[in-house]
């Protein structure tokens, strides 16, 4: 997060003290009374300028650098100086499957045509929107007289929301270099299409190519480049005509085709009609999956974070920072975090594979696959070298706070349980401000200084840190590896370091733990309070890793059982790879401790 400027950084009344001072050693104001005389209107008129002076100097000088900026405009123009896109709007997009009926016809069509652009109506929340085709689909008959649509052989094809709108401009010398401003703030970057004609009147034209997703550029290369302004319209740039390729020449017609969308709003569509029909027959529908991935433009923290990665990966993937920066550029609509590393530190290594990690913000299948499957192929094209891409599932693991607080009634007008709350939510805001995505470690120190600084009546506090990991057990599987992102502690004679929730063994509810003095698993019958089995395993203390044999479990109850492990150091826990950490605030608490 971005540090603000603080007034208080520049205090007004120590800038006046600072100048009485400076006058005050000078022998005519010697034993001068300022606050007394004229003179004090005269130093606060000083304070106050040199005051506002340094605030705006502190404040143009924030925003020139990308880490602590606070406008988008500031953000945009630094973003671009590194050859950062920012990113636009997204579409919400959804999947269908559909289909024009010829069985009762005698005479069939060799194939069905639906052509790019062929629009759908929607409703979300009683507000209509308007979907559409982005390429051409064919249908052939199916045997039945069936005709279903589809890409590639593919059945289930995407359909976008968006209004198509053009802006066309005319070229100027090539020496004056122009830039040809969108006047929309609502466009989507995806969908812009450049066609370059020699004059008003012909009907011929160019196709150009966006520079950020051209792989080789040569001297007649047809290129431009769109980004946006500092007021959040966009604007489309060409080469000089010397460098990058060709670009328009004076009087050449530029038309700029493109998308206005609005974004999340048509997220959430179900029921779709085809607004009109094909050779007289209606379309019928069937959703695979209903919309989503529409998103506004890229938020200031995404700018702040992706901006540097995207600068230094170059568009090309060498260096697993490289693979995640292009991800998310291209897919930022439908992914909210990556995290890629290399074969040769994965554990076990695996050497000429680039494992990936994403956080999808859709849970949705199909979308997921489709998403990993254009994830494969842009990285084809932008890898330097070529190296095998697999997909390896975040892992999170979450933990539990049990926190207890020196609490002195006398310092605060609440009860005891509205300060407890307020503790509580101290907790809450701590792990929801530090934890959630990748390459975010827990520090205790921090978490307790939060809550110390819940209020007056909260002297100190302590907290007690647990990992959960929530463990689904398969049906007919009894051996299972389960990994945690840090050391767990020792074992030793006085507390058990691994303990779960109850489950069902043989009939009956049981739970697991470590022997005491020993990393041994055991099973322990809640009800005979016996064990119920001696040996199902053991935990390695220094990996962080359970190994369970013969542990054919069903749960009770939910769909996971906790397996609670005591970290070796509860003070800081570093996830890494595809590790998570987030927060069970069911399992946690705070707990007031009473003291004067």
């Amino acid at each position: 997060m971005a540090t603000t400027i603080k007034s208080t950084d520049l205090d007004f009344d120590e800038i006046k003290n600072n100048l009485k001072l400076f006058l005050a050693q000078k022998s005519q104001f010697a034993d001068y009374n300022f606050e007394a005389s004229g003179v004090s209107n005269l130093l606060d008129v000083l304070a106050y300028n040199t005051h506002y002076n340094g605030l705006l100097a502190n404040f143009a000088l924030n925003e020139s650098f990308l880490s602590t900026a606070q406008l988008r405009s500031s953000l945009v123009g630094l973003a671009s100086s590194l050859g950062y896109v920012v990113g636009s709007r997204s579409a919400s997009f959804a999947v269908l499957r559909m289909y024009v009926d010829y069985s009762s016809d005698t005479t069939k069509p060799s194939s069905v045509t639906m052509p790019k652009g062929f629009t759908f109506t929607t409703s979300v929340d009683n507000k209509t929107y308007t979907f559409k085709t982005r390429e051409v689909l064919t249908a052939a008959d199916d045997g039945n007289g069936l005709y279903y649509f589809s890409v590639n052989a593919n059945t289930n094809v995407s359909i976008f929301e968006g209004t198509q709108k053009t802006k066309t401009f005319i070229a100027g010398p090539a020496a004056e270099n122009d830039s040809y401003v969108i006047p929309e703030t609502r466009l989507d970057l995806d969908t812009i299409e450049v066609r370059v004609y020699d004059n008003t009147s012909t009907t011929a034209y160019d196709v150009y190519t966006n520079l950020n997703v051209t792989t080789n550029v040569t001297a007649s290369s047809k290129i431009y480049v769109i980004k946006e302004t500092p007021n959040g319209f966009y604007e489309v740039t060409f080469s000089n005509g010397s460098r990058l390729g060709v670009s328009p020449v004076s009087g050449n017609k530029i038309e700029v085709i493109y998308d206005v969308t609005v974004g999340p709003e048509a997220n959430g569509a179900r029921t779709f009609e085809a607004e009109n029909t094909l050779g007289g027959k209606t379309i019928n529908i069937t959703t695979t999956t209903a919309s989503a991935g529409g998103s506004l433009k890229e938020d200031l923290e995404s700018i702040r974070k992706n901006a540097p990665y995207q600068y230094a990966s170059q568009n090309r993937a060498v260096t697993a920072e490289d693979y995640s920066a292009l991800i998310l550029r291209e897919f930022g609509n439908v992914i909210s975090d990556v995290q890629t590393w290399g074969g040769e530190d994965n554990v076990p290594p695996q050497y000429g594979t680039v494992f990936t990690s994403i956080v999808f913000t859709t849970t949705d299948a199909t979308i997921i696959q489709k998403a990993k499957d254009d994830i494969r192929d842009l990285l084809k094209d932008l890898a330097v070298v070529s190296f095998n891409v697999e997909f390896v599932d975040a892992v999170e693991t979450f933990l539990e706070a049990q926190v207890f607080f020196q609490f002195n009634q006398n310092l605060t007008s609440q009860s005891r349980t509205s300060v407890q709350n307020n503790v509580k939510t101290s907790m809450q805001g701590y792990f929801d401000a530090n934890l959630g995505d990748f390459d975010q470690s827990f520090r205790r120190s921090n978490l307790l200084t939060d809550i110390d600084e819940t209020g007056p009546s909260v002297l100190s506090s302590r907290a007690t840190i647990s990992m959960q990991n929530r463990f689904v057990p398969v049906v007919g599987k009894s051996s299972y590896t389960i990994t945690y992102p840090a050391s767990i502690a020792s074992p030793v004679d006085t507390t058990h370091s691994i303990i779960s929730g109850n489950f069902r063994y043989k009939g009956n509810i049981c739970y697991l733990r470590n022997k005491l003095k020993s990393t041994t698993l055991e099973l322990f019958d809640v009800n005979t309070g016996q064990l119920a089995l001696d040996n199902v395993g053991s935990y390695d203390a220094t990996t962080g890793t359970l190994t369970l044999e013969g542990f054919a479990i069903s749960l009770i109850t939910g769909s996971f059982v906790k397996i609670n492990a005591t970290p070796a150091n509860p003070a800081t826990i570093t996830p890494v790879r595809n590790a998570i950490l987030r927060y069970d605030a069911g399992a946690s608490n705070a707990t007031a401790v009473d003291t004067l």
